[in-house]
């Protein structure tokens, strides 16, 4: 009897720390992401865009995808949708921000490898992000970021991007 106890409460434990790992490891991230606020950050200065434009981050458990506009004014439209003017191309191509590939993170860090960009030549390129999550809020604040030559961009410690995101759920 008291082995058949003991056996039992040997199966319990393990049980139950083979529990806890697995939600130890839960990925908070999984989902999508929708952009509610983005804030440029500088070291005398911010620049908020309150309501953002549409824009999503996405993340599965080996991809992401980010695409965003950067601006405070509603994208315009092309007159004929299917048959936009060189005006328009390059406005619309302006005015919006995207990329996609893979990334690994830790309980506080992003860290995203880009697989496609919207900036030819920065494939291969990682940006660097601390998080945070609270209830369906994530906040993303990319601090650095690394093209593929190893260069920078200009405002490499200058200037810190804060994404505000919002889980979507269905």
């Amino acid at each position: 009897m008291i082995k058949k106890s003991a056996l039992f409460l040997l199966v319990f434990l393990l049980v139950a720390c083979n529990k806890h790992k697995v939600k130890q490891n839960i990925n908070p991230l999984l989902g999508s992401w929708k952009m509610q606020k983005i804030t440029w950050i500088g070291k005398d200065k911010s620049y908020p865009i309150e309501k953002a434009q549409s824009g999503i981050y996405l993340f599965t458990a080996n991809s992401y995808s980010i695409a965003w506009t950067p601006t405070k004014e509603p994208r315009v439209p092309f007159i004929n949708l299917s048959k936009p003017t060189d005006a328009e191309k390059i406005a619309g191509f302006s005015s919006v921000v995207f990329n996609a590939g893979s990334y690994t993170f830790t309980d506080k860090t992003v860290t995203t490898k880009a697989y496609i960009a919207k900036v030819p030549g920065f494939e291969g390129g990682i940006q660097y992000y601390n998080y945070s999550i609270g209830g369906n809020i994530l906040t993303l604040t990319m601090f650095d970021e690394t093209y593929p030559n190893g260069d920078k961009p200009e405002w490499s410690g200058k200037y810190k991007t804060e994404f505000v995101l919002e889980k979507v759920t269905q």
